[in-house]
């Protein structure tokens, strides 16, 4: 393990990024001209600030009848119980958003703006918030690559993961959405993990563990991550788990297992406070289908959202495995991604909508990508000793089309939900349309069918 030294690591790379994009999305101005990125699920996942600081009504979210039209109410609210309104999202992206949303709460105050939660300020605090997260994924893993690989193979990495994924979309064009966020949570389990394989202190597998219990608060299904620590501990701590195993492990386990349920808890308080019941299925007939073995093929390779198709990168990543299996100190990385990946794909691409909704290539997947940085310096580590000039240029090519296809989506000419085979390679290249071949490329989109989304909720708001 080579020995950490801070300049090793590309800070003033990740900074600069910040910052550039921080520029672009401020003079963007999509933030004092709509109502991005506090929209559609992004208004959910942020609902409970205002709800908490501006109106003191998390109880019935009452205020949501004021709310304007704009804002989709309708994507993210169900009825409860008791009459009054709930978010059906859980409340950990709030507590992530909370630093940002209360210094724009402070600013909106001193410069005149309206303190409702929903103004320009509230709006650009957000779309920050969103590049900051991503930023610090990314020099988390940084500070565990540096660990392992030379510093050109980190900078490449970062770049990488930022530029040449959907990433780049979930953090710059969709900010406020859950996928980069977790990102950065996912980053942070996999260094408390190895800090816990070099270390072997029960602190830092303890808050492995809080980073699963947190990745469930912010998104449910991502309580799966919880088999990566699993397999750490398996692997780690030998012989097999038996009864003398956990009465061995006991300590490690009791603290995992409670910074976990900590971490946890807040979404049972809130269901307990606006339910009067400690559990609640939010999302109302939206489900799983697990009989669909189809949805897992065109998940992954389909040109509706197939992760494969509009994130190559990932699958070079992959790649990376096999030169990672050689690494006695990461090798791990391996058999965590062998039990992870297949469980989460599989219970990832089985919900109902698994293209999920209007995005670039499959959002679901972008925390993975914190896992896949391993095996990807793996890769890069060995290409780059061997054929470094093809290498760059052939990954700098994807790296392009990821950012250009990104802005293709913001541009519509790539649709939301709809592409084709077809499809994609009538808009391949293409900057612009004009109206003829915007209506052309009509007849070649496929609209997913939305009726099996289960109760819509306009009636609510007539």
């Amino acid at each position: 393990m080579r020995v950490f030294r801070l300049d090793f690591l590309p800070v003033r790379g990740i900074i600069f990024l910040f910052l550039l994009f921080t520029v672009y999305i401020t003079l963007g101005r999509n933030w004092l001209n709509s109502k991005w990125p506090i929209q559609m699920d992004a208004n959910g996942y942020y609902l409970y600030l205002p709800a908490i600081f501006v109106y003191d009504d998390l109880r019935n979210l009452a205020f949501v009848d004021n709310m304007p039209v704009q804002f989709d109410r309708k994507y993210f609210l169900y009825k409860g119980s008791s009459g009054g309104y709930m978010t059906k999202y859980s409340p950990g992206m709030a507590i992530l958003e909370l630093p940002f949303f209360l210094s724009a709460h402070a600013l909106a105050r001193v410069t005149g703006w309206d303190t409702s939660g929903y103004s320009p300020p509230y709006r650009l605090a957000i779309a920050i918030s969103s590049l900051f997260y991503s930023c610090l994924g990314l020099w988390i893993i940084s500070i565990l690559l540096a660990r392992y690989y030379r510093r050109f193979v980190v900078n490449a990495v970062i770049l990488i993961l930022f530029l040449g994924t959907n990433l780049f979309f979930s953090t710059v064009i969709q900010a406020g959405v859950t996928h980069n966020y977790l990102f950065m949570v996912f980053a942070f389990m996999l260094i408390c993990l190895d800090n816990w394989r070099i270390r072997q202190k029960n602190t830092d597998f303890a808050l492995a563990c809080a980073c699963v219990g947190f990745s469930a608060l912010i998104r449910p299904t991502e309580i799966l991550c919880s088999l990566v620590p699993l397999v750490y501990i398996w692997n780690i701590r030998k012989p097999a788990i038996s009864l003398p195993w956990i009465k061995a492990n006991i300590t490690t386990l009791f603290f995992g297992i409670l910074a976990f349920l900590v971490f946890l808890a807040p979404v049972f308080l809130y269901w307990k406070y606006a339910t009067g019941s400690w559990i609640a299925y939010t999302y109302e007939q939206e489900g799983f289908y697990f009989d669909r073995p189809s949805q897992i093929w065109y998940g992954l390779f389909g040109f509706r959202k197939g992760w494969f198709s509009y994130t190559p990168l990932a699958a070079l990543a992959l790649a990376g495995c096999f030169w990672l299996r050689k690494d006695r100190n990461l090798s791990i990385i391996n058999s965590s991604l062998a039990i992870y990946l297949p469980v989460n794909l599989f219970i990832v691409l089985s919900w109902y909508g698994w293209w999920y909704g209007g995005c670039f290539g499959n959002r679901a997947l972008v925390p993975v990508l914190a896992f896949l940085a391993v095996p990807l310096a793996a890769l890069l580590d060995a290409l780059f000793q061997r054929k470094k000039l093809f290498s760059v240029a052939f990954i700098a090519i994807l790296m392009l089309l990821n950012v250009f296809q990104t802005f293709q989506y913001q541009r519509q000419i790539m649709h939301m939900d709809s592409m084709t085979w077809r499809a994609y390679l009538y808009i391949f290249g293409k900057w612009k349309l004009n109206d003829a071949e915007k209506q052309h490329l009509e007849t070649l989109l496929d609209h997913p069918d939305y009726s099996q989304r289960g109760k819509k909720l306009d009636e609510y708001f007539k």
